[in-house]
């Protein structure tokens, strides 16, 4: 008993001696929902070894922290996200080369987001669009891709409400910084997109507005790739066909071999046009890339197995038409047989 005292007193004295090694540096007042905010906590002296903290019923959305180091003194940042109202952690321990600090608990205030009709879902402390690349998604419809870099967002909730449909991949963060691919399809009429997002910093909502253009390059490589769809088929058949018959009674009434050979690079021209391109199969819940490289937007998946023409190849990617109008690039793993 007198050694289960001794030892209960001595982890107390431990706890009561660390307890101003470690202390809150920074706790927002007031968050939004589905807001993302840092709590920031700071070591006044350096810690050798091991330091290690415990939220006891909130997950921060990276596990380790973003240390900064000024001085003697130590900032350790965590990033989380507003689930309800109000936002409470009842307490927070901190383990500093086994030993154990336990720092009182936090409780924020939650608010709403006052109603706006293009309001994306962001909330950020800044947001730009890095890049933009706008193409051909279906006969009625335009796909376009964004890259978009954001500071404390919750980029994963975005949702622009003129989409037809749109997603969110490569979520990558660091720190405070986040980056990830938005596709939204759209209207082929609609010419420019507009939404806005909510800044922390500001206290306002910010517009960003985008024009979309198709460029010749992207219409080319979406529209006419399969000669039998072409509305100049015929006239293009019966040119050739012309051309064809025209040099081979040429040859045959000069006798000149010249004629014969243009009558058969013609016949040849006419045989690639029109044989038949490969098959190929593609399996159910395949992605469609845009483009066919590994960091290429996913425009959609096959709902079904799907057997369609091979309109070119690149590497470890089939361009194929899904469906009418719909193209895109698959790749090698997920090519069935029939």
């Amino acid at each position: 008993m007198d050694m289960l005292k001794t030892y209960t007193l001595l982890v107390l004295f431990s706890i009561l001696a660390l307890s101003a090694e470690i202390e809150y540096s920074y706790v927002p007042k007031k968050v939004y929902e589905k807001q993302v905010f840092p709590i920031t906590f700071l070591s006044l002296e350096k810690v050798f070894g091991q330091i290690s903290f415990t939220f006891p019923n909130k997950s921060p959305i990276l596990k380790n922290a973003v240390v900064i180091q000024n001085g003697n003194k130590t900032f350790y940042t965590f990033y989380f996200k507003t689930t309800k109202n109000p936002f409470i952690i009842p307490y927070v321990l901190v383990n500093i080369n086994g030993k154990i600090v336990e720092l009182k608990g936090i409780s924020i205030d939650v608010e709403p987001l006052p109603q706006k009709r293009d309001f994306c879902g962001v909330i950020a402390s800044g947001l730009k669009i890095k890049s933009t690349q706008a193409s051909i998604y279906d006969e009625k419809s335009n796909l376009v891709a964004l890259l978009i870099e954001a500071y404390d967002a919750n980029l994963e909730d975005i949702y622009i409400k003129d989409a037809i449909k749109d997603g969110i991949e490569n979520i990558k963060r660091d720190g405070s910084r986040v980056e990830g691919n938005y596709y939204i399809v759209l209207p082929a009429d609609q010419k420019i997109l507009k939404f806005s997002y909510f800044d922390t910093i500001k206290s306002s909502f910010i517009e960003k507005k985008i024009v979309i253009n198709i460029d010749d390059g992207s219409v080319a490589a979406q529209t006419d790739l399969n000669p039998r769809d072409d509305k100049f088929e015929l006239l293009k058949k019966y040119t050739l066909l012309f051309i064809i018959v025209l040099f081979v009674l040429l040859f045959i009434w000069k006798r000149d071999i010249f004629y014969l050979i243009i009558a058969l690079s013609f016949s040849i021209v006419l045989l690639m046009l029109y044989i038949p391109l490969s098959k190929i199969c593609v399996k159910p819940n395949s992605p469609i890339y845009i483009i066919p490289t590994f960091n290429s937007t996913i425009s959609g998946y096959t709902d079904h197995k799907v057997v369609t023409a091979e309109l070119a190849k690149r590497g470890d990617y089939h361009k194929i038409e899904y469906k009418k109008g719909v193209i895109g690039w698959i790749k090698d793993e997920d090519i069935c047989k029939e």
